[in-house]
């Protein structure tokens, strides 16, 4: 009797390291592509949690990068406006009114790198330079996020910038020259997780494009350094996940691209949004680009 106890015992602890193992593995399976199966927005899924930030000095290879105001823009291409967001009036640079009497598309163009906006945004074969838009006669706003250039607020690097994104699109929105039903939101480097994040907590975009930028912000502070100048506690994977797209692809309600070369190490988690995307078909796009 003791020997088919003992065997019990023995069965039922295989079992239970089994069912253990099961569910190490789905964690692990689950944190590699990120849950991505909330259909919970950015915004509301942040609701009664508290971001800790630490102060970071801004990268300082342009001018905007200090903290300065921005550079006043050629009148015929941009004007210099502010936009109310939750952290206060942020400056932007604004497509002139073409006074044609039309509602126009427009392009929400979120920057990358990080501290603001510049005169890059207007100089020729810029690879932030959002021209080509306004030569198809598409209106162009780039928004600057709180903290940055001359704006009040605290840098935090994927978070409440999401709300300035949202604030903008509603400020472009309102404008009597722009067609509320044809906003679009683009976002290069950096500006692509803005796009990405901000896509997955609005329904009025008419769509959405990401040239780059990280789909999980987890992978990125792996290293335990991240982009060493990140705000806020990247040991608590918490802060992490809720800057990280791919936690919020069931969100999307409308098309989002996203652009990346294929020796990018973004690359991974462009590819699982994009098989979480057909699972729940979800209107996420990833286009990998040789080189």
């Amino acid at each position: 009797m003791r020997r088919y106890t003992g065997c019990l015992i023995v069965f039922a602890g295989f079992v239970l390291i089994c069912l253990l193992g099961v569910g190490w593995l789905m964690n692990v399976y689950n944190h590699r592509i990120g849950s991505g199966n909330t259909t919970s927005d950015p915004l509301t899924a942040r609701k009664g949690f508290t971001t800790h930030l630490r102060h970071v000095t801004m990268d300082t290879e342009n001018s905007a990068h200090t903290g300065n105001f921005p550079t006043p823009p050629p009148p015929d291409i941009f004007q210099l406006i502010r936009y109310p967001s939750p952290a206060g009036q942020l400056a932007a640079y604004l497509s002139p009114d073409p006074r044609d009497g039309k509602k126009h598309p427009a392009i929400v163009w979120a920057h990358g790198g990080f501290g603001g906006i510049d005169d890059w945004l207007w100089k020729p074969h810029d690879q932030q330079d959002p021209g080509a838009f306004r030569e198809a006669g598409i209106i162009v706003m780039c928004p600057s996020w709180r903290g940055e250039n001359d704006n009040p607020g605290q840098y935090e690097m994927f978070y409440g910038e999401i709300e300035d994104a949202c604030a903008a699109i509603d400020y472009l929105a309102t404008l009597p020259y722009v067609d509320p039903d044809r906003i679009y939101l683009g976002g290069h480097s950096t500006g692509g997780p803005v796009a990405m994040l901000t896509a997955e907590s609005t329904t009025k975009l008419r769509a959405a494009f990401a040239f780059g930028g990280a789909p999980n912000m987890q992978h990125v502070v792996s290293d335990g350094k991240g982009y060493d100048n990140t705000p806020y506690d990247y040991t608590n994977r918490e802060e992490s996940r809720l800057r990280s797209p791919i936690e919020f692809t069931r969100a999307l309600h409308h098309p989002l691209w996203y652009f990346e070369g294929e020796d990018s190490a973004y690359c991974r988690d462009a590819r699982l949004m994009q098989t979480l995307a057909e699972q729940y078909k979800i209107p996420f796009y990833a286009h990998i680009v040789p080189g």
